[in-house]
């Protein structure tokens, strides 16, 4: 072996050193034949790869490019069938008008195999989503969304990606298959599975052509918002690991990719520190669909105690003739029936939620519901609120027995920014506010940024539906039909 490399070198350098510009010389031709077999190249990959680096096939090549070809051979870097073509320096000939006017072709499919499920780009410009169902000599016969083609492997472009995960673990290779979930390589030391969502950058080349990862993630067809929660109630999954966010009533950080922490920064400007906790303990994910269960546990340590008379002002009797309770009764407010207006106590909320969101049949976005329920301490805090001797009492029996909130949540992508929210529950703390009630209540009164007013239509079964559009990957407006009415979330990532 060493000698027969020792002849073809001699003998290339002899060629390459009489030869001008003309055809490529019989051993010169043998001596790539023969190096390019050696690492691997098929005569397909071996077309392509002289197509791309000296704009011509084996039988067309100068004997000045074929020198640089046999160098390349011999160099420490070696070309390879699998990576991404790399160009190497090239000594062509000055290229004549008419040959100026040709476009250099593009490299074509060095892999085809039966199975292979993607979207394939064609030499003549044309791009199909598909699947190869058989390959019948040079001919793929490829099953579409619009029927099966039949297209010659020559027509088929090279497409190969570069791919970087989060765990900066990097593939190179070309693209078997491609769908919303996951997306197929072949790398020299084997098939690779990425699941898209773990994908840090990817750069793919089609037919040479790059296409960076910026614009790759537009053809990722699903919702950009992965939700934390349903207008006022909490999902089960979490942030992102290291990323903050803030809202219209809350702000919160991810510490890890199953712990959270929010706060309720209007009451925290208020004197009442509160902190919540979000832990997901239950979570499964696969590449169409995903499930978890997680419970949060929020503490209030100065809670103001008007705040719960408000939230249940229909637990509040305060006229034993006509029945009226406290959000019948218009601007009467709750420091004409407290004790004292200014009490606060330590206050807790409990909840726990189960969700669930898959992919589309049509590939089009995710749907996802969540479940789940809450309560809290008000039973342990309402006593000694009211004022001695006076005629109010607390409904304390049926359905105000207990404060709980069950609730359902619906999401649907009604495409890659834009989302469709519904929500129906059973509340014994819910009342129905009027838009310009809630507005006044949450920049208005004296406890800015929380929503604490009496007035309000009882109504323990109610729905809501809106609708959440992403304006970029960090920052959304959503609009309901019930308070708080409009919403903005706005998250930062790596802190």
């Amino acid at each position: 072996m060493k000698l027969i490399k020792v002849i073809v070198f001699a003998s290339c350098m002899v060629f390459g050193l009489f030869a001008q510009d003309g055809s490529i010389f019989p051993a010169q031709k043998s001596a790539i034949a023969t190096l390019a077999t050696e690492n691997g190249f098929t005569q397909l990959s071996l077309d392509n790869y002289l197509r791309v680096n000296h704009n011509s096939n084996l039988e067309n090549l100068s004997s000045s490019n074929a020198v640089l070809v046999i160098q390349a051979f011999q160099s420490a870097q070696k070309p390879s069938p699998v990576a991404a073509p790399v160009q190497i320096p090239v000594k062509v000939a000055q290229a004549t008008p008419a040959q100026a006017k040709v476009a250099a072709p593009r490299p074509r499919a060095s892999i085809l195999e039966a199975g292979m499920s993607k979207r394939f780009y064609l030499e003549d410009g044309n791009i199909i989503n598909g699947t190869i169902i058989k390959i019948n000599g040079d001919i793929c016969e490829i099953e579409t969304p619009d029927g099966t083609l039949h297209i010659p492997r020559v027509d088929i472009l090279e497409e190969t990606a570069r791919i970087t995960k989060k765990d900066d673990t990097r593939y190179v290779g070309p693209v078997l298959k491609d769908s919303m979930q996951e997306i197929v390589i072949r790398s020299k030391y084997g098939d690779v599975v990425i699941n898209k969502k773990d994908i840090k950058n990817m750069d793919r080349f089609h037919g040479g052509k790059r296409v960076a990862w910026a614009e790759e993630k537009k053809t990722f067809y699903q919702g950009e918002a992965v939700l934390t929660d349903i207008f006022m109630d909490p999902t089960a999954f979490p942030l992102p690991a290291h990323t903050f966010y803030i809202s219209g009533l809350s702000l919160g950080y991810g510490f890890t990719e199953r712990f959270m922490l929010r706060t309720q920064f209007g009451s925290n400007f208020s004197g009442d520190l509160n902190i919540q906790a979000h832990w997901r303990f239950y979570h499964r994910p696969t590449a169409a669909k995903e499930s978890a269960a997680a419970v949060g546990l929020s503490l209030h340590r100065n809670y103001p105690l008007k705040n719960l008379i408000a939230r249940y002002s229909q637990f509040l009797e305060v006229d034993p003739v006509t029945k009226f309770t406290l959000n019948d009764v218009e601007n009467m407010g709750t420091k004409y029936v407290m004790n004292d207006p200014e009490a606060v106590g330590i206050y807790g909320e409990l909840y726990y939620v189960m969700s669930y969101r898959r992919t589309m049949e049509s590939g089009r976005g995710k749907v996802g519901a969540h479940f789940g329920a809450r309560t809290n301490t008000f039973p342990f805090l309402k006593n000694d609120l009211l004022i001695a001797d006076s005629t109010f009492q607390w409904l304390d029996t049926g359905e105000f027995a207990v404060p709980f909130r069950l609730f359902a949540g619906f999401e649907y992508d009604l495409s890659k920014n834009m989302k469709f929210l519904a929500e129906v529950w059973v509340d014994n703390g819910n009342k129905y506010r009027t838009f310009s009630a809630t507005w006044d209540d949450y920049f208005g009164d004296e406890s800015r940024f929380i929503l604490d007013g009496t007035d309000g239509e009882y109504s323990m079964l109610d729905f809501d539906f809106g609708f959440l559009y992403a304006v970029n990957e960090s920052f959304r407006l959503g609009i309901h039909f019930q308070q708080p009415y409009l919403v903005f979330y706005w998250e930062f990532y790596e802190l």
